[in-house]
């Protein structure tokens, strides 16, 4: 059986690998974007010939600063993820807990992979790929710090059947509509450039509002659920989907200006590079509460409502089924 202290560290180490996660390669992979520098070096996994670790990283010019630095990011992460397998099966012997670490190792792998071969083949679709990506990483991640949270295999069950259909269906289109607004975003910060990508930038900002619409719904399907964990992730999505959409009018208004107001915007600015990269990181954040809402939806479903023995432990790969 699991000890408590070993339970607690590795939730502490999933929570330490994944805010690396978002501060570094996340974060450094939308400014890379937002500035267009992806292609700033024609080589990998070199850097201008340079090795990863020799390249003079502190003294070169903004963009390589920033593409060098989501390059040694992404490496780090990637030594973090070995070592979150590792302590894993060391410390838990659930398969679930195990095979939802194996698979964040290899999906920052096949993430440093696309990556490289970005660059190598210097395709935008294979940026639009790699960006979208991170979002699957990262859910993951939070997949594995929920968990191992406290209390998540003693977790109440919804009592009602009904309540439970109503709620995940709410949530499974929730995920459909960001999801499809998320790779609506990649089109346009990868291939706006491309004519037949123009009809992204038209229905983005417009599906926004029926993102707004179908988070309503969601709330208000997870009233009188009692459930602490759908909750947590109605309020959490009530957040995030109202600061990305403040914050994706910001991101029009830096970026395009308002030139009937004489609002004419500044490339490259500061104001833009942050808006602009945060618009991104805040849209990966709401994804990933979205697939954790549906992971909890699963995994609260009535005992009744499953046709296995309740005392025989078969985790699906995100650990939501039990």
């Amino acid at each position: 059986m699991n000890l408590p202290s070993q339970s607690k560290l590795l939730h502490r180490l999933a929570w330490l690998i994944a805010a690396l996660t978002l501060l570094l390669p996340v974060t450094t992979g939308a400014i890379v974007t937002t500035l267009k520098a992806g292609m700033v070096f024609s080589d990998w996994p070199s850097s201008d010939g340079y090795n990863m670790l020799a390249y003079p990283w502190l003294s070169s010019a903004r963009d390589q600063f920033v593409e060098h630095g989501h390059r040694l990011a992404g490496m780090v992460i990637g030594l973090l993820s070995l070592s979150l397998v590792i302590a894993t099966w060391v410390m838990d012997r659930r398969r679930h807990v195990r095979l939802v670490a194996a698979t964040i190792f290899a999906a920052v792998f096949a993430q440093g992979m696309l990556g490289g071969a970005r660059v190598r083949l210097d395709k935008q679709t294979l940026a639009l790929v790699h960006g979208d990506f991170a979002a699957i990483v990262f859910s993951l991640m939070a997949v594995l710090i929920l968990i191992t949270s406290k209390g998540w295999d003693q977790r109440l069950r919804l009592s009602s059947n009904a309540t439970s259909h109503r709620v995940s269906l709410a949530a499974n289109l929730l995920l459909g509509s960001l999801l499809a607004q998320y790779v609506m975003g990649g089109f346009l910060r990868h291939l706006r450039e491309y004519e037949e990508f123009a009809w992204a930038w038209m229905i983005h900002p417009w599906f926004a509002l029926v993102v707004l619409f179908v988070t309503g719904l969601f709330v208000l399907s997870v009233y009188g659920a009692e459930s602490r964990y759908l909750s947590r992730c109605a309020n959490a999505l009530i957040g995030f989907t109202l600061a990305q959409s403040l914050i994706g009018l910001a991101t029009w208004y830096v970026k395009y200006g308002i030139p009937s107001w004489g609002v004419v915007a500044q490339q490259d600015s500061v104001p833009q590079i942050v808006i602009c990269s945060l618009h991104k990181v805040v849209g990966l954040l709401t994804l990933m509460t979205s697939v954790l809402t549906v992971v909890c939806c699963k995994a609260l479903r009535p005992l009744n409502d499953d046709q296995r023995d309740p005392v025989t432990v078969a985790n699906t790969v995100a650990g939501a089924v039990t």
